[in-house]
C-alpha cells in the first residue's frame, strides 16, 4: 500500500517559489532519506506532507486520505527541528514522552496507569529504559533526540517524519542512532521520512532516498544517489562524499591516536 502520494507539488512563499513540481511515491513501511543543501526546501516538503503548510498547486495524499485527515486519525508522529521542550524545564523523561499524548488527553486530565505503562514501554523501545526518572535537562543530546521520538511514538503513529534528528549528536554517536531508527521501522512496521543534510551518512541505513533542491532531482535506491551527475545537480559543484562507515573508522583513528 503506498502512504505517501505527492502529485505536481508547488509551494510558493511570498511569491518565492520553494517546491517546484514535486512527484513522489512511498510505499508503506519503507524509510525515505531526504537530502539536500541548506534552502533547498526539505523541511517545507515535511511540513506540506503533514498538512502545516498548503501547497500553492498540486496534491497530497496520505494513506489515500488528505493531510488534515491524516492528522485526525493520529497517523503522525513528527519531529521537528526546533522543539517547543525548554531545555531547563524541570520535567523528567517520562514526563516528555507523555506530552505527547495532551492533545488527545487534555491538558487538566491525569494520564492513566495505561498512559504512563505505554510511555515507560517507548522508552524501553528507544534504549531509555531505567532513564524514566531522570531529569530532560541532565539528559546528553543523543538522549533527549531518543526521549523526544518516544514522544512522538507514544500514540502509535503509522508514519514517523524526523526533521535532521542527528544534528549535535557525534559521527560514534549518529550510527547507534539511525541503527536504532533501522530497528524501529522493523520492529513497529513504521513509516519513517528522515530529512539529513549528510548524503553519506544516510545511504546506509534508509530503503530510499529523494534528491531535494526546489525540485526533485533523483529518487530511488539510495547507492544511486551518489552518481556524479545527480551530486552535481543537488549541489550545483562536485563535492566529496564520505560514507558513514568511513567517518567511524577515520574517529577510531583518532581515538587510538590520542591514546598513544
Amino acid at each position: 500500500m503506498k502512504a505517501i502520494e505527492i502529485e505536481n507539488l508547488d509551494v510558493s512563499i511570498n511569491s518565492k517559489d520553494i517546491l517546484k513540481g514535486i512527484n513522489l511515491e512511498l510505499g508503506e513501511g519503507k524509510f525515505l532519506g531526504i537530502v539536500g543543501p541548506n534552502g533547498s526546501g526539505k523541511t517545507t516538503l515535511l511540513r506540506a506532507i503533514i498538512g502545516i503548510i498548503r501547497p500553492t498547486s498540486g496534491t497530497v495524499r496520505i494513506f489515500e486520505a488528505s493531510p488534515f485527515e491524516a492528522i485526525q486519525k493520529g497517523i503522525f508522529g513528527y519531529l521537528p527541528q526546533s522543539q517547543k521542550i525548554e531545555i531547563n524545564f524541570p520535567a523528567r523523561a517520562i514526563d516528555v514522552v507523555i506530552m505527547g499524548i495532551y492533545s488527545r488527553l487534555g491538558m487538566l486530565k491525569w494520564p492513566s496507569r495505561q498512559d504512563i505503562d505505554r510511555a515507560e514501554e517507548m522508552l524501553s523501545i528507544m534504549d531509555m529504559a531505567g532513564l524514566e526518572n531522570e531529569p530532560f535537562s541532565n539528559l546528553s543530546g543523543g538522549q533527549q533526540q531518543r526521549v523526544s521520538i518516544a514522544r512522538a511514538l507514544i500514540n502509535n503513529p503509522r508514519i514517523l517524519i524526523l526533521d535532521e534528528p542527528s544534528t549535535g549528536i557525534d559521527v560514534v554517536g549518529q550510527e547507534d542512532f539511525y541503527h536504532l531508527l533501522k530497528g524501529l521501522q522493523k520492529k513497529l512496521n513504521l513509516t519513517i521520512i528522515m530529512v539529513s543534510h549528510d548524503i553519506g551518512a544516510v545511504t546506509s541505513y534508509v530503503d530510499e532516498i529523494a534528491c531535494l533542491n526546489k525540485t526533485l532531482h533523483y529518487h530511488g535506491s539510495p547507492m544511486g544517489a551518489l552518481n556524479d551527475a545527480v551530486i552535481k545537480q543537488l549541489y550545483g559543484k562536485h563535492v566529496d562524499i564520505m560514507m558513514h562507515t568511513e567517518l567511524c573508522e577515520k574517529c577510531e583513528r583518532l581515538h587510538s591516536e590520542r591514546k598513544h
